[in-house]
């Protein structure tokens, strides 16, 4: 499907941009060290260090010997003697009284405002040049400086002075101070451009422009230790609306996703969901896990099945021990009767879930699986169940979602904020379209936001927790997995007449 190209602020959130810089700050740390090693570097290799010595001199009149007071006098005065000092005679006779071929220095000389002072500044390569070069200038300038200023008296007042430090030492000084936060400031405008351009869904309006499907529901951020003891156990707990301390805004969020599948349910009688996502460590897991806790809680024939069976996580989100005797995978290897697959169910009291869990299988085995392999289960299970949640692996992973999405009857694609990039998402949601079973389109899961934050207590400030909460990665390498040709078989197992005695049965 054809990618849809727009450029919106909509599209990005101030706390993603914040995040990824922050989550890169040890490239800012390295790119304030780089500019000021490198600036240092260059000062030492580039810049030849200068060395100034000052003579202060003070004008006054030859016939009075008052000041010359006149700003305008001083000033061409100050131009004058520069000139004079400046010219080829007077250096060269400077260079001669020192001993050298060449005057090593040059002079400069300025004249404060509003006084009859002059300053004298003669700058060379080392302290002692420029101290001897000043000295040179003082015992020679009179009697050049004598026919042409003729009204005027350049009395010697101070110096010369003898430098410590280099002229330009306090511009150094300057340039490497400024080369950190500068070094800092370019690597953070590089990193902002980066999370910028890195395309991925970072808000629900952005999402809807990005993503070519329906966005279902979107799930904020929760906290999942919110008292103090479990923060300082440090023990991991996974998220779900059956927790007293969930919040009211999540777990309606999960029910308005509910909604969406009794619709498909009532309307297209649609049986078996499969909840999937691109990448790892987007919260398909317990996205499920909720989503067919809250239909328990109102149709008492739900069941969930682990379908991930290459890194299962749904034992670890109700914290139950699993059996190999009576995981998901064994039927599909060994084979199964309707008894055997019924006595895998565990059902609880309090919640009212049915559950199905699975262990690790081989590698060689999953890649044997195919929609037929399937699809004899799902059948079996669509007979004593109205509603069929399967968690899978990632679709940019394997093919296992798409190999059981081709059975299933619909499918609905997690994608957790500015993770994975949107095309990404958009080849996905392709693969899904292709198979079997309907796409109802992708939850938006895990959203932090600065909007939210803002907003009044009750209006936006909820969210939810990623992930299984039990710190596991799935360590697989990122790629994508489609391409698998699967035949379609497009036969509804649901009939008007099932379908009413499933409603009588749920009553």
């Amino acid at each position: 499907m054809e990618e849809k190209k727009r450029v919106s602020w909509d599209n990005y959130d101030l706390y993603c941009i914040i995040h990824y810089v922050v989550k890169h700050f040890w490239m800012v740390v390295l790119s304030a060290l780089i500019f000021v090693m490198g600036i240092y570097l260059a000062q030492r290799l580039a810049l030849t260090p200068t060395y100034s010595s000052v003579v202060t001199f003070s004008v006054t009149s030859r016939s009075s010997n008052r000041q010359v007071g006149n700003l305008a006098a001083s000033s061409t005065v100050a131009e004058q003697f520069g000139e004079l000092l400046s010219s080829d005679v007077v250096q060269q006779a400077a260079a001669k009284r020192m001993g050298v071929v060449s005057f090593p220095a040059k002079v400069k000389v300025s004249a404060p405002e509003s006084t009859n002072i002059l300053n004298m500044e003669v700058r060379a390569a080392t302290p002692e040049a420029a101290y001897k070069s000043a000295l040179a200038i003082m015992e020679c300038h009179s009697e050049y400086s004598k026919p042409v200023f003729s009204s005027v008296v350049l009395d010697n007042i101070n110096g010369p002075t003898i430098a410590t430090e280099a002229s330009s030492g306090s511009t150094r000084n300057t340039l490497l101070k400024i080369s950190a936060p500068l070094g800092a400031a370019v690597m953070i405008f590089i990193l902002v451009m980066s999370s910028m351009q890195a395309d991925t869904v970072q808000t629900s309006v952005g999402a809807k422009h990005q993503i070519d499907g329906k966005l279902l529901a979107t799930i904020y951020h929760e906290k999942k230790r919110r008292t103090l003891r479990s923060r300082l156990s440090g023990k991991k707990t996974s998220l779900l609306i059956t927790d007293p301390l969930c919040s009211f805004y999540y777990s309606e969020t999960i029910h308005q996703l509910r909604v969406i599948l009794e619709r498909a349910h009532e309307k297209e009688h649609r049986q078996i969901f499969v909840i999937t996502s691109c990448s790892e460590n987007e919260g398909k897991s317990t996205v499920a896990a909720n989503l067919a806790l809250s239909l328990a809680q109102k149709h008492r024939r739900v069941l969930l099945v682990d379908g991930d069976m290459r890194k299962p996580a749904q034992s670890l989100i109700f914290e139950r021990q699993i059996s190999r005797d009576k995981a998901f995978g064994r039927f599909l290897t060994e084979g199964f009767t309707e008894q055997s697959l019924l006595a895998a169910v565990e059902h609880s009291e309090t919640t009212h879930l049915h559950t199905i869990f699975s262990a690790s299988i081989r590698r060689r085995k999953m890649e044997s699986f195919s929609a037929d392999s399937f699809r004899p289960i799902f059948a079996a299970l669509r007979k004593h169940f109205s509603y069929i949640i399967i968690d899978t692996p990632p679709l940019g992973f394997f093919a296992d979602a798409d190999v059981m999405a081709e059975a299933a009857d619909a499918t609905i694609l997690v994608v957790r904020q500015d993770l994975v990039p949107a095309i990404a998402v958009n080849d996905a949601i392709d693969t899904l379209n292709e198979s079997h079973s309907e796409f109802l389109g992708f939850v938006l899961n895990n959203v932090h936001s600065f909007r939210a934050i803002v907003l009044p207590s009750g209006s936006g400030r909820y969210g939810y927790g990623y992930g299984y909460g039990y710190g596991y990665g799935y360590g697989y390498g990122y790629g994508h997995s489609y391409g698998y040709g699967y035949g379609r078989s497009k036969s509804k197992q649901s009939s008007g007449k099932s379908k009413k005695k499933e409603d009588e049965n749920n009553e």
